[in-house]
């Protein structure tokens, strides 16, 4: 997927039902996976998709401007998305709660 140090996003994880769910409260996104590992992947595969899905149709600004980004983390993510045409997102931050 590329480099993928580009946007760091919070996201939690916590286990549910012999599952792991993974979450992206800032960008209202979820997902699970039977381990702990598949979920960071289907995660970090999401937020890959949505992103690149929102930048294809031209609000991606507008998106994270929503989602509480400042300006400076906008204009960061605007720049990366011309120079790959796609921001790859990294899971910088995980809370597992149990």
């Amino acid at each position: 997927m590329g480099d993928i140090n580009m946007m760091p996003v919070e996201v939690r994880f916590k286990p549910s039902g012999g599952h792991w769910l993974g979450l992206c409260p800032s960008l209202g996104l979820a997902t699970q996976g039977e381990t702990f590992e598949r979920a960071q992947e289907n995660l970090r595969e999401m937020i890959w998709l949505f992103m690149e899905s929102c930048l294809r149709r031209g609000v991606l600004e507008q998106v994270l401007r929503r989602a509480g980004f400042t300006k400076t983390k906008v204009g960061a993510v605007m720049k990366a998305a011309e120079t790959y045409h796609m921001v790859p997102p990294v899971i910088a931050e995980t809370a597992c709660h149990v």
